[in-house]
């Protein structure tokens, strides 16, 4: 069994975008909706840590990403025992050079 560990700049993001979703739906309960989708799927991660697909962008990085609700990435990568959640993004928003560089760094 996996150990899921959440990284602050993803924590962040889950909290901008529920309040994003909380503000344009004026529904707290489909932003707490949404983010318990979210836990869920990660703490999926602790029985399945290869459940996740390779990102189309970076195949070859030790990336992987969950689908949520058709719209949402959540964006992981396993070490050892463990499976850092290291970033939630729309699945509009794609990841470039930079950005990788930047989850290097996320623990």
């Amino acid at each position: 069994m996996a150990i899921v560990k959440w990284s602050d700049h993803a924590m962040d993001r889950m909290r901008e975008q529920a309040r994003y979703i909380a503000e344009e739906s004026c529904s707290r309960e489909i932003a707490w909706k949404w983010a318990n989708d979210i836990f869920q799927e990660a703490d999926r991660l602790a029985d399945f840590p290869d459940m996740g697909h390779r990102l189309p962008e970076f195949p070859d990085t030790p990336y992987r990403e969950i689908l949520v609700r058709k719209n949402f990435r959540l964006i992981y990568r396993q070490s050892g025992e463990t499976c850092y959640i290291v970033t939630v993004r729309r699945c509009s928003m794609l990841l470039d050079e930079d950005v990788i560089a930047k989850l290097d760094s996320v623990e």
